[in-house]
């Protein structure tokens, strides 16, 4: 038994912020951030709008009739900005489909959350546990970015996708491999206040510590070595040579990085997808947002193998090897 993407689907706020519009509140301008990141624009998400009400948008996208809603085994939520601490932003997701039994669980790797998720709805799946697996990756990073950050503020985005994973028994397509890790580099990359050692409080909210804080050199290092190590590792696992490989969809973090991955790899940049210059860094949302539209795009068929390779916060690292 594997397990199988049956439908994908985005959704994407309204809002577009280019960074020309940036560019009125930071010293900074759309060719400096361009020249950098790859980055043209970003989606902001509203006021009203929430990690739940984006991922209700994006179920809804996905145009699952309500039979197959009812069968939902397992809801699994990649998020680093939560609906709330406690319950669950799946378990919110399960109230709202008026789902009567299901297992429901929020998964927290930042921007290797994506990989994570479908890793465990695969393993959920392989073990007979679950026949269908509804993974949502949905981020407002919005809300904890400062927007007078200049390291932070031209990089990421608001965004949602949702992938139904189901059990197949067909060979010829499916979840083949993944490789999954960490690396103790927490301090690279973290929001340091809002949780059990640090509360947010009156005493503590002018120091921005709710905010990301990040350290982009060293980030920019690390993730070149896990990117291109992890696909090796599952292409070793899979028995196959980078040349049986389609099509390679990154975490969309910078256009320098995945420039130099496919450098790492020996591999040209049209066997990369990308799609950074207009999302920037959606975090967990990232890879399922440009798997959903590589297929929309046509970039990938029936038969192709396509690794999705991720790094987050940790550092987190990951790749997952698909026959579709």
């Amino acid at each position: 038994m594997k397990a199988y993407i049956k439908k994908i689907a985005n959704y994407i706020p309204k809002n577009i912020i280019t960074n020309e519009k940036l560019s009125e509140t930071l010293d900074t301008n759309h060719e400096w951030i361009a020249s950098r990141t790859g980055i043209s624009q970003r989606y902001r998400s509203g006021k009203e709008e929430t990690s739940l009400s984006m991922a209700l948008h994006a179920i809804n996208n996905l145009n699952i009739i309500e039979d197959d809603i009812k069968n939902i085994d397992a809801i699994i939520v990649a998020t680093s900005t939560k609906q709330h601490p406690s319950p669950s932003t799946a378990t919110l997701i399960q109230n709202s489909l008026e789902i009567k039994n299901c297992i429901t669980l929020d998964l927290s790797a930042a921007c290797s959350g994506y990989i994570y998720s479908i890793n465990t709805a695969t393993t959920l799946i392989e073990s007979g546990q679950c026949e269908t697996v509804l993974v949502v990756s949905s981020e407002k990073y919005s809300d904890i970015i400062n927007w007078e950050d200049r390291g932070t503020a031209i990089l990421f985005g608001d965004g949602c996708n949702a992938t139904l994973l189901e059990k197949t028994n067909d060979d010829n397509k499916g979840i083949i491999s993944i490789d999954l890790g960490s690396e103790e580099h927490a301090s690279l990359l973290l929001v340091k206040n809002g949780g059990s050692i640090s509360p947010i409080t009156e005493s503590n909210i002018d120091d921005n510590g709710h905010y990301v804080q990040m350290i982009g050199s060293e980030i920019f290092k690390h993730a070149i070595f896990f990117f291109s190590q992890s696909i090796k590792n599952i292409l070793s696992k899979s028995s196959l040579t980078i040349n049986d490989i389609d099509l390679i969809i990154p975490h969309q973090a910078n256009i320098r990085i995945m420039k130099s991955l496919a450098k790492s790899m020996d591999v040209s940049m049209d066997k990369i997808f990308v799609n950074i210059q207009n999302y920037g860094n959606t975090s967990a949302a990232s890879i399922g947002i440009a798997l959903s539209e590589a297929i929309e795009q046509g970039k990938i068929k029936e038969g192709d193998n396509v690794v999705l390779a991720a790094f987050g916060a940790g550092l987190t690292w990951g790749s997952t090897l698909i026959k579709f």
